[in-house]
């Protein structure tokens, strides 16, 4: 059994979309009447609405019309959404290269989730679009310090692993780490976590502060921080071994989505002990989910 961190990259999905927008507006004639007469803002919230289905058939294609006619008026969020829009094919055809153009311009505007999605494509590439470490670097740190959480864990996971172009710093990881937990960023939280359980960056070694953002992280449907409370368990580390609450703890990290645990599952349940009654069939059964998982 090993501690699990998030390394490198945030898992990006098209929900993220969603945290840029922070106001919802829904379909409603008025905001029809409103963008057709050239108003940006009514024009990107249209945008919005038809990407979401507030109140309307959801409709990519529309959206895209509607954010291209705002962004067309400079409106930074609506740039964002088309640059977005082409990174992940929502209503065309997926074009990573148009995307960085797309999100260069709202990123110069000041748009933080623009820099951060821009800094990502350049760290670590996609298709068309060359990795050049320097730019990416420069956007995410832009993003991550105007004060993005997912920009800032997005540095501490590149600061704590390290990659070609950005050496592996500790201390910087450190202090993105705590920028992002702060914001309650959770990715972040478990991350911090492993330094106190491990004692890194200079922070002193503390299994009950681990055990604390562990658990915050678990609250907050990371599944890396309950893989994480079942390891302390496991281990003991700081607490009584107890395989019983370490069982519980990777089973709900499977509900969360990391199926890797049901090899602790099976491991756990396969040789019992320290409050679990030893079971080779339900071990088994553990091992045959993952298989199928393959």
């Amino acid at each position: 059994m090993k501690l699990k961190n998030i390394v490198l990259s945030i898992l990006l999905t098209s929900s993220l979309l969603g945290f840029a927008h922070a106001e919802e507006v829904a379909f409603s004639q008025e905001l029809v009447q409103q963008a057709k007469s050239g108003d940006a803002v009514a024009q990107n919230n249209l945008g919005d609405a038809y990407y979401y289905g507030y109140d309307v058939d959801q409709d990519f294609e529309k959206a895209l019309e509607w954010f291209k006619k705002s962004a067309a008026k400079g409106n930074a969020d609506a740039l964002f959404s088309v640059g977005y829009m082409y990174d992940y094919g929502e209503g065309v055809k997926e074009d990573n290269l148009t995307a960085v153009k797309w999100y260069t311009q709202a990123a110069q505007k000041g748009q933080l989730y623009a820099q951060y999605y821009l800094g990502f494509l350049y760290l670590y590439g996609d298709d068309g679009v060359t990795v050049n470490t320097r730019k990416g670097l420069e956007w995410m740190t832009k993003s991550a310090d105007a004060g993005l959480d997912i920009a800032q864990a997005e540095l501490g996971h590149l600061y704590n692993d390290g990659i070609e172009g950005v050496p592996q710093d500790l201390k910087k990881a450190l202090g993105y780490y705590r920028l992002a937990v702060k914001q309650g960023e959770p990715a972040a939280i478990n991350n911090l976590g492993i330094y106190y359980l491990e004692g890194k960056g200079g922070i002193k070694q503390d299994y009950k502060e681990a055990l604390r953002l562990f658990t915050l992280a678990s609250e907050a449907e990371n599944g890396l921080g309950s893989s994480n409370i079942a390891y302390i368990y496991e281990e003991g580390k700081g607490v009584a071994k107890n395989y019983k609450k370490a069982a519980a703890y990777y089973e709900l990290a499977v509900e969360q989505g990391e199926n890797d645990c049901l090899l602790d599952l099976a491991r756990l349940f396969g040789k019992g002990g320290f409050g679990l009654t030893k079971n080779t069939e339900i071990s088994q059964q553990y091992e045959d989910q993952w298989d199928e998982l393959q």
